[in-house]
């Protein structure tokens, strides 16, 4: 017996009176208070509330307003904490459980509103012979608005009922009798998921890394404009919130989506006309570097914090000219970022893309259009590991920084194509093989951007003395914590050789081989 609340669909509002003949004997309703609820449901855009199993709502009027995470399981927690505003960025919020959660899951996304509910209640109290409540039913009635769409409608009344604590039993034995009322169904769905399917949306609608079903036999210029097409749209799901700078995840996903599409335009070869290639690729690299200021800021803001904490306490205060100096730069690259992509340019680009892409399949004319996708990806997969292979052996402890740099891109280029490619392959191999490229990404990653940071902070550090922003005491602290980049590069550098020989590994070699390798067929020519 589980003391939890139940809640039904009820075909009509009118149609609580039918439970009064039910209770009549042993319990008694008794007319309760009514009130309105308005309820906000907020979610990051990548839906990481839902995907945790639970729902995010503030309800503003509320005396005072409470933000509630509720479970989407009958049993499942339910939190609460004041919030006199609807919250942004979990860190905003005032220290509490819900705000405790969130900091957990949502990272650096801010909450934006996913629905909006009105609830009209009557509320009911069902009462033993000695007057005490047993249990509270409340009669919903609610309407929905879409944020997304503006669409708003009525949703299906609902009965909630809610046991008294002591009382389960009771509770328990109401919900049998109203088993086989035929007014009441039980609720199959959370109201706001009720209320997304209503408005014709469903949860967890964006990922920024698309799933992709191929079969091996499909044409490899279909399938890998398939791909092509679902970058896109990942792309330019992320415009609007880059453009309104709602969280720093927006442009990093807009970034990736492009800089997938030109990795994928320059290994998938032979499948499209090499004009169209040439020209695609020319225009997404000036998406990747009008787009490269604002995330560079992103990247030195979001770290801020951590700079402080790496240098002694005085220093990392002096630091704070430059936290200043950062924001102000950020305020003219983030209008010269949104004038690019308002340009005709980036118009022509999106306008021409998705034409090319969509385009009615002809028969293609390039060598590897026809081909089957899966010998396609065969080649160049493999082709890649043995480019990392023979690259990552030539590394030396004085190889100069430039090779670890090209043998990150083309890391980089061999764990896009997997991924690109994975549902060709055992899930769990494929998956274990990207797993291992991550990690040594991870390693070539944090050494190539801990050099870069190092040098600009160095020329930071120069403009900000031309300018007379900074003081002596700030200039030494960037200095410091120039000196612990430099240093954690090289702990990095030096961490290198144990994660690949990780790769390198016989077993790791022995997955690559037999996923990847293409396999050779020997053709007997009959003599002439």
């Amino acid at each position: 017996m589980i003391d939890i609340e139940t809640v039904y669909w009820i075909s009509n509002p009118a149609g609580i009176a039918a439970i009064a003949p039910l209770v009549q004997g042993r319990w008694r309703l008794t007319e309760g208070s009514a009130e309105t609820l308005n309820r906000g449901y907020l979610d990051t855009f990548d839906w990481s509330v839902y995907l945790a199993g639970a729902t995010l709502e503030w309800r503003s009027a509320a005396p005072p307003p409470v933000l509630i995470w509720s479970g989407l399981g009958r049993a499942d927690e339910t939190l609460v904490q004041v919030a006199p505003e609807e919250p942004g960025f979990p860190g905003d919020l005032p220290p509490g459980p819900v705000q405790a959660r969130l900091l957990e899951i949502a990272g650096v996304r801010r909450l934006v509103p996913v629905m909006g509910i009105h609830t009209r209640v009557r509320h009911l109290n069902l009462c033993n012979p000695r007057d005490q409540t047993v249990a509270r039913l409340g009669l919903e009635e609610s309407r929905f608005r879409d944020p997304r769409s503006g669409a708003t409608g009525d949703l299906r009344p609902r009965l909630r009922i809610l046991p008294v604590r002591g009382h389960a039993r009771e509770a328990e034995a109401l919900r049998d009798a109203l088993a086989g009322l035929s007014e009441l169904e039980p609720a199959a769905s959370p109201l706001l998921l009720e209320a997304l399917a209503a408005a014709g949306r469903q949860p967890a609608d964006y990922s920024s890394k698309p799933a992709y079903s191929l079969e091996p036999q499909a044409r490899a210029d279909l399938a890998t404009g398939e791909i092509l097409l679902a970058l896109l749209t990942t792309l330019e799901a992320n415009l609007d919130g880059t453009r309104a700078n709602l969280d720093s995840e927006f442009l990093h996903d807009l970034r990736v989506a492009t800089r997938r599409t030109r990795s994928a335009l320059g290994q998938v070869r032979g499948v499209f006309p090499e004009d169209q290639v040439t020209h695609f690729k020319e225009e997404f690299a000036w998406l990747q570097q009008v787009t490269g200021p604002v995330r560079d800021l992103d990247v030195y803001l979001l770290a801020f914090d951590s700079y402080q904490q790496a240098l002694p306490a005085p220093l990392g205060a002096d630091l704070e000219p430059l936290r200043a100096f950062l924001q102000s730069s950020y305020v003219g690259e983030q209008d010269r970022l949104v004038e690019a992509l308002g340009s005709d340019r980036f118009t022509r680009l999106q306008t021409d893309w998705r034409a090319f892409l969509e385009a009615p399949a002809a028969a293609p004319a390039t060598p590897n259009g026809a081909r089957p996708i899966k010998e396609v990806a065969d080649r160049r997969i493999w082709a890649l590991v043995r480019r990392v292979r023979r690259e990552g052996r030539a590394i030396r402890p004085e190889s100069p920084p430039q090779d670890l740099h090209e043998l990150r891109k083309s890391c980089k280029k061999l764990r896009y194509l997997i991924e690109f490619f994975q549902s060709l392959y055992p899930k769990e191999q494929s998956r274990a093989l990207i797993a291992l490229m991550k990690g040594l990404l991870d390693n070539l990653g944090g050494y190539q951007d801990l050099a870069v940071q190092a040098a600009h902070l160095r020329d930071l550090a120069q403009r900000m003395s031309d300018a007379g922003a900074a003081s002596p005491a700030t200039l030494l602290a960037m200095g410091a914590l120039i000196g612990n980049l430099l240093e954690r590069q090289q702990q990095a550098r030096e961490a290198f050789d144990p994660v690949f020989a990780e790769f390198q590994d016989g077993a790791n070699q022995r997955a690559f081989r037999s996923l990847f390798r293409p396999v050779r067929t020997s053709v007997r020519t009959a003599s002439k």
